[in-house]
């Protein structure tokens, strides 16, 4: 069986994908912004860095350097908007798509209409609420982690068919692995538990007693892969003396600042740290949290729990081994304590390959069905995942974002008040960064230039706020709150506006954002 994409093929999935991510994500070129507070906060640190700006030692945030260097190409391509971050997505929205449809080619011999499935999955998973506005480390991330899956799977299913019993990828497949398993651990290393699995499955259910010099070669390989991704990574900050942030920003700050809650306070119980119990308990609850606030996630991974079981090939138990490990892994990385943020568990669609399998068995029925109908069964099949995919994407919650101009967002009415002041120093304070960095053209004077969730744990972040607002190093401050000037002498409010928009969750808020101006001496 051929498992590579035909030039047709790619040339369909690429253009899907570009057209699916047109409607979905709010970096694309129809939406006037992108009023997310992640995806403005990466694009804020690329922007930096393009300026000279370090992460973490200029720039403080706490999600891994690549991401933001990534970012920081965007910024290359425009620094004004997101069409960079765009391409970026369409990208890696392109990569998922082929090998989702290259894991399938596994297993099925599909027919040539059963493409349609493909944007017809697209369309539901990047539809899913917990994406929001487009452009997160979990939706960048997981088409990495469809393509570890499948160069692991492809080697399992060739030794199968060989009939060797060592399953393990060659080394230059390890090598592959390692830098990918590199690039996820500088971008958010909770991410690598489906790594973690996968090596797990290697050690349990492919390692034979004589294939320990093949494995140690493999390990090897697979080290060298992230090695040749952190020595750059390293040496940048070294090179800029931020090696101490970076270990105190992106290890020290998460590990052990994030974890500072009374669970027992919090829930009414303490199983969440029993050691092993806690981890199965956390999973369990959070995914059922995740499927009851995000019910078009639970379909996709009740698709993916039932793909494997469809397989019918000679490393079907290599497939669900794989499979379920990663899967619980995977989770058990994102959901190691009970979250609030349920939309971590979005990295899980990484084995959305399954779910494809599922659908092109549905298109593969209908065609044994209507097999002596001509083409009615292409015509029924080509329909139906078409008229999915249109309902996806017009019922998708970003869809009423395109009815906004830039004049319609604070961030753009305040740009206009904030550039009245040649090279003006701004600071959202309680509020994330959620574009006004952006769109008054402007960079932080502090590493801590926005709201981050750690100040509590963490008060370093408003002591230096503090210091700098008392000596006016702000013109402007962006806040929530307009009970600051009690404490702020040196500022007044200048402008009050609000926003109606859908959070994650897909409730609608209303939320009131207040302008602060350093006053005239």
């Amino acid at each position: 069986m051929n498992y590579r994409l035909t030039l047709k093929e790619k040339i369909i999935l690429f253009v899907t994908t570009a057209f699916i991510m047109l409607f979905i994500t709010c970096s694309s070129p129809l939406y006037a912004f992108n009023y997310w507070d992640d995806a403005n906060v990466f694009f804020t640190m690329g922007r930096g860095i393009i300026n000279g700006l370090v992460p973490y030692r200029d720039l403080y945030e706490q999600k891994g350097p690549i991401l933001y260097m990534a970012h920081a190409i965007c910024a290359l391509i425009s620094s004004k908007s997101f069409l960079g971050v765009w391409f970026l997505e369409v990208f890696m929205g392109t990569v998922f798509a082929f090998f989702c449809y290259k894991t399938v080619k596994l297993y099925i011999d599909p027919p040539k209409y059963a493409i349609a499935a493909v944007p017809a999955l697209l369309s539901a998973i990047y539809t899913v609420k917990m994406i929001n506005y487009g452009d997160c480390a979990e939706e960048l991330c997981f088409p990495i982690l469809t393509v570890i899956m499948y160069i692991t799977l492809r080697t399992a299913k060739t030794a199968a068919e060989n009939g060797d019993k060592d399953r393990l990828p060659g080394e230059k497949d390890s090598l592959i692995i390692g830098i990918l398993a590199g690039i996820l651990f500088w971008i958010k290393y909770t991410f690598l538990g489906a790594v973690i699995g996968i090596c797990l499955y290697m050690l349990l259910f492919t390692i034979k007693p004589k294939t320990w010099v093949r494995l140690l070669k493999r390990i090897g390989m697979f080290v060298t892969g992230i090695v040749l991704v952190t020595i750059p990574v390293l040496i940048y900050f070294a090179v800029n003396g931020a090696l101490t942030d970076l270990w105190t920003a992106y290890f020290y700050n998460n590990i052990f600042l994030y974890s500072e809650y009374d669970w027992n306070e919090i829930y009414g119980t303490g199983i969440f740290d029993v050691p092993v119990i806690g981890v199965f308990v956390s999973i369990v609850f959070d995914m059922l949290g995740s499927i009851l606030l995000f019910p078009s996630y639970g379909f996709i991974m009740l698709f993916i729990v039932i793909g494997p079981f469809l397989v019918k090939d000679k490393s079907r138990d290599n497939v669900l081994a794989l499979s379920f490990l990663s899967l619980f892994c995977c989770l058990a990385g994102v959901f190691t304590k009970p979250h609030i943020v349920y939309y971590y568990g979005y990295i899980t669609m990484y084995l959305a390959p399954f779910a494809l399998i599922v659908l092109i068995k549905a298109a593969m029925y209908v065609g044994k069905v209507f097999k002596n109908r001509g083409r009615l069964a292409p015509v029924l099949v080509i329909l139906t995942y078409s008229v999915l995919s249109v309902m996806f994407i017009i019922t998708g919650k970003n869809m009423y974002m395109l009815k906004y101009s830039k004049q319609d967002y604070p961030q753009y009415k305040y740009a206009a008040i904030i550039n009245e002041v040649p090279d003006a120093k701004i600071l959202t304070y309680d509020v994330m960064d959620s574009g006004y960095y952006l769109a008054s053209e402007t960079l932080p004077n502090t590493p801590y230039f926005c709201y981050l969730n750690i100040e509590e744990t963490w008060p370093v972040i408003r002591q230096e706020q503090g210091r700098m607002i008392a000596n006016g190093e702000f013109d402007f401050i962006i806040a929530y709150h307009d009970d600051y000037e009690q404490y702020w002498d040196r500022y007044e409010i200048v402008d009050y506006t609000t926003f109606v928009f859908r959070d994650y969750t897909g409730d609608v808020l209303e939320e009131p954002i207040y302008l602060y101006r350093l006053k005239s001496a």
